[in-house]
Protein backbone atom coordinates (compact mmCIF):
# COMPACT_ATOMS: atom_id res chain seq x y z
CA UNK A 1 0.00 0.00 0.00
CA UNK A 2 1.47 2.89 -0.95
CA UNK A 3 1.32 6.23 1.57
CA UNK A 4 -1.42 8.03 1.46
CA UNK A 5 -0.55 12.14 1.75
CA UNK A 6 -2.03 13.58 4.64
CA UNK A 7 -2.59 17.52 5.40
CA UNK A 8 -3.88 19.30 8.69
CA UNK A 9 -6.05 22.48 9.13
CA UNK A 10 -5.95 23.82 12.47
CA UNK A 11 -2.57 23.89 14.74
CA UNK A 12 -4.32 23.96 18.36
CA UNK A 13 -3.52 21.54 21.08
CA UNK A 14 -4.83 18.67 19.35
CA UNK A 15 -2.80 18.77 16.35
CA UNK A 16 0.39 19.31 18.23
CA UNK A 17 0.24 16.59 21.15
CA UNK A 18 -1.90 14.10 19.21
CA UNK A 19 -2.35 14.46 15.66
CA UNK A 20 1.62 15.17 14.61
CA UNK A 21 2.98 12.06 16.64
CA UNK A 22 0.84 9.87 15.18
CA UNK A 23 0.75 11.08 11.79
CA UNK A 24 4.71 10.90 11.89
CA UNK A 25 4.61 7.21 13.69
CA UNK A 26 2.11 5.53 10.84
CA UNK A 27 3.67 3.71 8.05
CA UNK A 28 0.93 4.28 5.54
CA UNK A 29 0.95 8.30 6.09
CA UNK A 30 2.97 11.06 4.63
CA UNK A 31 2.30 14.33 6.68
CA UNK A 32 2.85 16.53 3.27
CA UNK A 33 1.34 20.30 4.42
CA UNK A 34 -0.88 22.46 7.23
CA UNK A 35 -2.83 24.88 6.98
CA UNK A 36 -4.03 27.87 9.23
CA UNK A 37 -4.87 31.07 8.91
CA UNK A 38 -2.08 32.32 11.14
CA UNK A 39 1.33 31.96 8.89
CA UNK A 40 3.50 32.51 11.61
CA UNK A 41 1.87 29.68 14.00
CA UNK A 42 1.46 27.34 11.05
CA UNK A 43 5.40 27.87 9.98
CA UNK A 44 6.18 27.21 13.53
CA UNK A 45 4.03 23.93 13.63
CA UNK A 46 5.65 23.02 10.11
CA UNK A 47 9.23 23.29 11.74
CA UNK A 48 8.76 20.97 14.85
CA UNK A 49 6.90 18.43 12.76
CA UNK A 50 9.30 18.15 9.54
CA UNK A 51 6.35 19.56 7.37
CA UNK A 52 7.00 20.11 3.68
CA UNK A 53 4.29 22.99 2.58
CA UNK A 54 2.61 25.66 4.26
CA UNK A 55 -0.77 27.13 3.69
CA UNK A 56 -2.68 29.85 5.01
CA UNK A 57 -5.55 29.53 2.82
CA UNK A 58 -7.57 26.04 2.42
CA UNK A 59 -8.25 26.42 -1.02
CA UNK A 60 -4.60 26.40 -2.29
CA UNK A 61 -4.35 23.44 0.13
CA UNK A 62 -6.34 21.55 -1.46
CA UNK A 63 -4.84 22.19 -4.98
CA UNK A 64 -1.87 20.50 -3.65
CA UNK A 65 -1.30 17.51 -6.35
CA UNK A 66 0.59 15.50 -2.94
CA UNK A 67 -2.48 15.72 -0.38
CA UNK A 68 -5.03 12.97 -0.60
CA UNK A 69 -6.33 13.44 2.88
CA UNK A 70 -7.55 16.07 4.41
CA UNK A 71 -7.78 16.08 8.23
CA UNK A 72 -9.82 18.21 10.16
CA UNK A 73 -8.88 20.14 12.94
CA UNK A 74 -10.65 23.58 13.45
CA UNK A 75 -13.26 24.57 15.79
CA UNK A 76 -16.09 22.70 15.90
CA UNK A 77 -18.48 25.15 13.77
CA UNK A 78 -15.91 25.22 10.93
CA UNK A 79 -15.85 21.35 10.32
CA UNK A 80 -19.16 20.99 7.96
CA UNK A 81 -18.26 24.06 5.46
CA UNK A 82 -14.64 22.46 5.36
CA UNK A 83 -15.38 18.97 4.70
CA UNK A 84 -17.38 20.06 1.71
CA UNK A 85 -14.69 22.10 0.40
CA UNK A 86 -12.16 19.44 0.27
CA UNK A 87 -14.71 16.43 -1.01
CA UNK A 88 -15.52 19.22 -4.33
CA UNK A 89 -11.69 19.38 -4.50
CA UNK A 90 -11.66 15.56 -4.77
CA UNK A 91 -9.77 14.94 -1.14
CA UNK A 92 -10.85 12.16 1.43
CA UNK A 93 -11.82 13.54 5.08
CA UNK A 94 -10.82 12.74 8.50
CA UNK A 95 -12.78 15.00 10.61
CA UNK A 96 -12.60 15.34 14.63
CA UNK A 97 -15.37 15.16 16.62
CA UNK A 98 -17.77 16.38 17.04
CA UNK A 99 -19.09 15.67 13.32
CA UNK A 100 -20.37 18.98 13.16
CA UNK A 101 -23.11 21.05 15.25
CA UNK A 102 -26.45 20.45 13.76
CA UNK A 103 -27.60 17.07 12.18
CA UNK A 104 -28.34 19.26 8.37
CA UNK A 105 -24.96 20.26 8.32
CA UNK A 106 -23.85 16.63 9.24
CA UNK A 107 -26.14 15.22 6.46
CA UNK A 108 -24.55 17.76 4.04
CA UNK A 109 -20.85 15.94 4.36
CA UNK A 110 -22.41 12.98 4.10
CA UNK A 111 -23.99 13.77 0.58
CA UNK A 112 -20.54 16.01 -0.21
CA UNK A 113 -18.39 13.39 -0.15
CA UNK A 114 -20.71 10.53 -1.70
CA UNK A 115 -20.99 12.87 -4.19
CA UNK A 116 -17.31 13.12 -5.14
CA UNK A 117 -16.45 10.20 -4.20
CA UNK A 118 -14.15 10.27 -1.51
CA UNK A 119 -14.17 8.63 1.94
CA UNK A 120 -15.29 10.57 5.33
CA UNK A 121 -14.10 9.21 8.71
CA UNK A 122 -14.59 10.79 12.07
CA UNK A 123 -12.63 10.35 15.01
CA UNK A 124 -13.42 7.85 17.68
CA UNK A 125 -10.08 6.33 18.75
CA UNK A 126 -11.78 4.28 21.75
CA UNK A 127 -12.92 1.89 19.32
CA UNK A 128 -9.21 1.27 19.01
CA UNK A 129 -8.24 0.22 22.01
CA UNK A 130 -7.66 -3.70 22.15
CA UNK A 131 -9.77 -3.79 25.62
CA UNK A 132 -12.85 -2.52 23.85
CA UNK A 133 -12.11 -4.65 21.20
CA UNK A 134 -11.58 -7.57 23.22
CA UNK A 135 -14.77 -6.75 25.27
CA UNK A 136 -16.94 -6.37 22.17
CA UNK A 137 -15.56 -10.14 21.20
CA UNK A 138 -17.09 -11.47 24.77
CA UNK A 139 -20.39 -9.83 24.30
CA UNK A 140 -20.92 -10.96 20.76
CA UNK A 141 -19.91 -14.41 21.61
CA UNK A 142 -23.29 -14.80 24.15
CA UNK A 143 -20.87 -14.66 27.23
CA UNK A 144 -21.59 -11.98 28.84
CA UNK A 145 -25.44 -12.95 28.55
CA UNK A 146 -28.29 -10.46 28.29
CA UNK A 147 -27.03 -6.67 29.64
CA UNK A 148 -29.17 -5.01 31.83
CA UNK A 149 -27.24 -2.10 32.75
CA UNK A 150 -23.95 -0.05 31.57
CA UNK A 151 -22.08 2.68 32.40
CA UNK A 152 -19.20 4.61 31.24
CA UNK A 153 -17.12 7.62 32.64
CA UNK A 154 -14.90 9.85 31.15
CA UNK A 155 -13.61 12.84 33.70
CA UNK A 156 -10.86 14.94 33.54
CA UNK A 157 -9.44 17.97 35.72
CA UNK A 158 -7.22 20.94 35.70
CA UNK A 159 -8.71 21.97 32.26
CA UNK A 160 -10.27 24.77 31.33
CA UNK A 161 -12.87 25.89 28.05
CA UNK A 162 -11.55 28.71 26.32
CA UNK A 163 -11.45 30.65 23.51
CA UNK A 164 -13.70 28.99 20.75
CA UNK A 165 -14.64 25.99 23.31
CA UNK A 166 -16.15 28.33 25.77
CA UNK A 167 -18.28 30.07 22.79
CA UNK A 168 -21.90 28.00 22.20
CA UNK A 169 -22.30 29.41 18.45
CA UNK A 170 -18.47 27.31 17.63
CA UNK A 171 -18.40 24.71 20.06
CA UNK A 172 -22.00 23.76 20.31
CA UNK A 173 -21.46 21.79 24.18
CA UNK A 174 -18.59 21.92 26.69
CA UNK A 175 -18.33 18.59 28.37
CA UNK A 176 -20.35 16.54 25.97
CA UNK A 177 -18.11 17.23 23.04
CA UNK A 178 -14.96 17.07 24.52
CA UNK A 179 -15.65 14.13 26.58
CA UNK A 180 -19.02 12.30 26.71
CA UNK A 181 -19.36 11.66 23.61
CA UNK A 182 -16.94 9.27 23.97
CA UNK A 183 -18.25 7.38 26.78
CA UNK A 184 -21.31 6.90 25.01
CA UNK A 185 -19.80 5.95 21.62
CA UNK A 186 -18.27 3.40 23.15
CA UNK A 187 -20.81 2.15 24.80
CA UNK A 188 -22.96 1.87 21.46
CA UNK A 189 -19.84 -0.21 19.93
CA UNK A 190 -19.02 -2.62 22.86
CA UNK A 191 -23.06 -3.60 22.43
CA UNK A 192 -23.51 -3.14 18.78
CA UNK A 193 -26.76 -0.95 18.96
CA UNK A 194 -27.97 2.41 19.25
CA UNK A 195 -29.44 5.10 22.11
CA UNK A 196 -33.17 5.36 21.63
CA UNK A 197 -34.12 7.63 24.24
CA UNK A 198 -31.84 10.25 27.15
CA UNK A 199 -32.58 11.88 30.25
CA UNK A 200 -30.09 14.75 31.21
CA UNK A 201 -28.92 17.20 33.89
CA UNK A 202 -26.01 19.46 32.80
CA UNK A 203 -24.17 21.98 35.39
CA UNK A 204 -24.58 24.66 32.50
CA UNK A 205 -25.63 28.07 33.23
CA UNK A 206 -26.76 30.63 30.64
CA UNK A 207 -25.68 33.69 32.25
CA UNK A 208 -22.75 32.01 34.28
CA UNK A 209 -21.64 29.26 32.18
CA UNK A 210 -22.89 28.66 28.72
CA UNK A 211 -21.56 25.90 28.17
CA UNK A 212 -21.80 22.87 30.68
CA UNK A 213 -18.39 21.39 32.08
CA UNK A 214 -20.27 18.05 33.77
CA UNK A 215 -23.20 16.14 32.18
CA UNK A 216 -25.03 13.24 33.71
CA UNK A 217 -27.10 11.42 31.70
CA UNK A 218 -29.61 8.45 31.94
CA UNK A 219 -30.01 6.49 28.43
CA UNK A 220 -32.32 3.87 26.65
CA UNK A 221 -30.58 1.57 24.21
CA UNK A 222 -32.55 -0.05 21.60
CA UNK A 223 -31.06 -3.61 22.57
CA UNK A 224 -33.37 -2.97 26.09
CA UNK A 225 -30.42 -2.29 27.93
CA UNK A 226 -30.49 1.04 30.38
CA UNK A 227 -27.38 3.18 30.96
CA UNK A 228 -25.71 5.94 32.12
CA UNK A 229 -22.93 8.33 31.55
CA UNK A 230 -21.12 11.09 33.57
CA UNK A 231 -18.16 13.04 32.07
CA UNK A 232 -17.17 16.55 33.14
CA UNK A 233 -13.82 18.63 32.91
CA UNK A 234 -13.88 18.82 37.03
CA UNK A 235 -13.38 15.19 38.07
CA UNK A 236 -10.14 14.68 39.11
CA UNK A 237 -8.92 11.17 39.89
CA UNK A 238 -11.65 10.08 37.71
CA UNK A 239 -12.35 6.01 37.02
CA UNK A 240 -12.74 6.29 33.19
CA UNK A 241 -13.96 3.15 33.02
CA UNK A 242 -16.85 1.37 31.05
CA UNK A 243 -18.92 -1.63 33.22
CA UNK A 244 -21.60 -3.75 31.93
CA UNK A 245 -23.47 -5.96 33.62
CA UNK A 246 -24.92 -9.20 31.86
CA UNK A 247 -26.85 -12.20 33.27
CA UNK A 248 -23.96 -14.48 32.40
CA UNK A 249 -20.77 -11.88 33.42
CA UNK A 250 -19.74 -8.34 34.05
CA UNK A 251 -17.37 -6.73 31.99
CA UNK A 252 -15.29 -4.22 33.32
CA UNK A 253 -13.08 -1.73 31.04
CA UNK A 254 -11.18 -0.41 33.48
CA UNK A 255 -9.34 2.91 32.88
CA UNK A 256 -9.32 2.37 29.25
CA UNK A 257 -12.21 5.21 28.27
CA UNK A 258 -10.69 7.83 27.19
CA UNK A 259 -7.00 8.72 24.91
CA UNK A 260 -4.28 6.56 25.96
CA UNK A 261 -4.25 2.89 25.60
CA UNK A 262 -3.60 2.05 29.01
CA UNK A 263 -6.12 0.12 31.61
CA UNK A 264 -7.29 -3.68 31.89
CA UNK A 265 -9.97 -5.58 30.68
CA UNK A 266 -12.02 -7.71 33.60
CA UNK A 267 -14.66 -10.51 33.28
CA UNK A 268 -15.81 -12.13 35.71
CA UNK A 269 -18.98 -14.90 35.79
CA UNK A 270 -19.90 -18.28 36.94
CA UNK A 271 -17.92 -19.47 34.06
CA UNK A 272 -15.46 -17.66 33.57
CA UNK A 273 -12.78 -15.12 35.40
CA UNK A 274 -9.91 -12.79 33.62
CA UNK A 275 -8.28 -9.98 33.25
CA UNK A 276 -6.46 -8.79 30.26
CA UNK A 277 -3.45 -5.76 30.01
CA UNK A 278 -2.54 -4.41 26.89
CA UNK A 279 0.98 -3.00 27.34
CA UNK A 280 2.23 -0.45 24.12
CA UNK A 281 5.35 1.31 23.28
CA UNK A 282 3.58 4.22 22.97
CA UNK A 283 0.53 4.39 24.93
CA UNK A 284 -0.53 7.71 23.97
CA UNK A 285 -0.95 7.65 20.39
CA UNK A 286 -1.24 3.79 19.59
CA UNK A 287 -5.31 4.23 19.55
CA UNK A 288 -4.60 6.72 17.05
CA UNK A 289 -2.33 5.34 14.95
CA UNK A 290 -4.47 2.10 14.71
CA UNK A 291 -7.33 4.63 13.74
CA UNK A 292 -5.77 6.34 11.27
CA UNK A 293 -4.51 3.60 9.50
CA UNK A 294 -7.98 1.89 9.69
CA UNK A 295 -9.08 4.56 7.26
CA UNK A 296 -6.03 4.25 4.75
CA UNK A 297 -6.89 0.69 4.29
CA UNK A 298 -10.59 1.76 3.28
CA UNK A 299 -9.15 4.20 1.12
CA UNK A 300 -7.10 1.51 -0.57
CA UNK A 301 -10.12 -0.68 -0.99
CA UNK A 302 -10.47 -2.76 1.78
CA UNK A 303 -12.90 -2.86 4.46
CA UNK A 304 -15.02 0.26 5.44
CA UNK A 305 -14.34 1.64 9.08
CA UNK A 306 -16.75 1.74 12.30
CA UNK A 307 -15.69 5.48 11.97
CA UNK A 308 -17.36 6.44 8.72
CA UNK A 309 -19.67 9.74 8.85
CA UNK A 310 -23.14 8.10 9.19
CA UNK A 311 -21.67 7.40 13.34
CA UNK A 312 -20.53 11.16 13.42
CA UNK A 313 -24.02 12.17 12.24
CA UNK A 314 -25.91 9.35 14.84
CA UNK A 315 -23.11 10.79 17.57
CA UNK A 316 -24.29 14.33 17.36
CA UNK A 317 -28.06 13.53 17.09
CA UNK A 318 -27.23 12.21 20.24
CA UNK A 319 -25.23 14.56 21.94
CA UNK A 320 -27.97 17.20 20.93
CA UNK A 321 -30.61 15.63 22.04
CA UNK A 322 -28.81 15.36 25.40
CA UNK A 323 -28.58 18.85 25.74
CA UNK A 324 -32.22 19.45 24.74
CA UNK A 325 -33.25 17.05 27.50
CA UNK A 326 -31.15 19.01 30.15
CA UNK A 327 -32.27 22.52 29.14
CA UNK A 328 -36.01 21.84 28.79
CA UNK A 329 -35.69 18.68 31.94
CA UNK A 330 -37.61 15.81 29.74
CA UNK A 331 -36.48 12.78 27.84
CA UNK A 332 -35.67 13.58 24.41
CA UNK A 333 -36.34 10.37 21.98
CA UNK A 334 -33.57 9.85 19.08
CA UNK A 335 -34.50 9.77 15.56
CA UNK A 336 -32.70 6.72 14.17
Amino acid sequence: MKKLGWGIIGTGLHAEHIVSPVLGENSTTKFVAVCDIDNERAQSYAARNGIERVYTSLEKMLADPELDVLYIATPNHLHAEQTVQAADAGKHVFCEKPMALTVPECESMIEACNRNRVKLCVGFQNRYHPAHIEARRYIQSGQVGVINVAKAQFGRSHITMEGWRSDPKMAGAGALVGQGIHAIDLLRYLMDTEVTEVFSMTNAEPSRRPLEEMACVMIKFANGTYGTMLCGIVVPRSDNDAVLYGDKAKITCKGTVGMALEGELRVEGDSINLAMSFPADDPGSMNYVREREDFNRWIAGNSEPDITGQNGLQMVRVINAIVESSQQGRAVKIEQ
